[in-house]
C-alpha cells in the first residue's frame, strides 16, 4: 500500500500547483484588465480631444454663419429704412402740393367775409 505521508505530500504538491496556476491566471486577468483600462483612458482622451475640436469648429462657423447674417440683415435693414425716408419725403411733398393746391383754390373761389380781411390758412 502506498504511504499516508506520500498521499498527503502528493496532495499538498498538487494544491500548490493549482494555486500557483491559479495565482498565475489571476495576475495575468488584472494585467488584461490593467492594460485595456489604460487603452481605454487612451482612447477616451483621443475621443474627448476630437469632440472638443469639432465643438470648437461647429462654434466658429455658427459664429461666421451669425456674422454673416447679421451683416445681411443689417444691409437689408439699410436699404428698408432708406427706401422708407425716401417714400416719406415723396409723401410730405405730396402734401404741401396738394396743401398748396387747396390754398390756391380757396383764394381764388372763397370771398372774403365782410369786415374781415382774408388771412392765410395756418402752416
Amino acid at each position: 500500500m502506498i504511504d499516508p505521508a506520500i498521499i498527503s505530500a502528493a496532495a499538498s504538491a498538487v494544491s500548490a500547483v493549482a494555486a500557483s496556476v491559479a495565482a498565475v491566471g489571476i495576475w495575468h486577468g488584472i494585467r488584461a484588465m490593467v492594460r485595456a483600462n489604460t487603452d481605454r483612458g487612451a482612447t477616451m482622451e483621443r475621443t474627448a480631444a476630437a469632440d472638443e475640436r469639432r465643438h470648437t469648429e461647429a462654434m466658429a462657423a455658427g459664429e461666421r454663419r451669425h456674422t454673416e447674417a447679421m451683416a445681411v440683415d443689417e444691409r437689408r435693414h439699410t436699404e428698408a429704412m432708406t427706401a422708407d425716408e425716401r417714400r416719406h419725403i415723396e409723401a410730405m411733398a405730396a402734401l404741401a402740393d396738394q396743401r398748396r393746391a387747396l390754398e390756391a383754390l380757396i383764394a381764388r373761389t372763397a370771398p372774403a367775409p365782410p369786415g374781415r380781411r382774408n388771412r392765410p390758412l395756418p402752416r
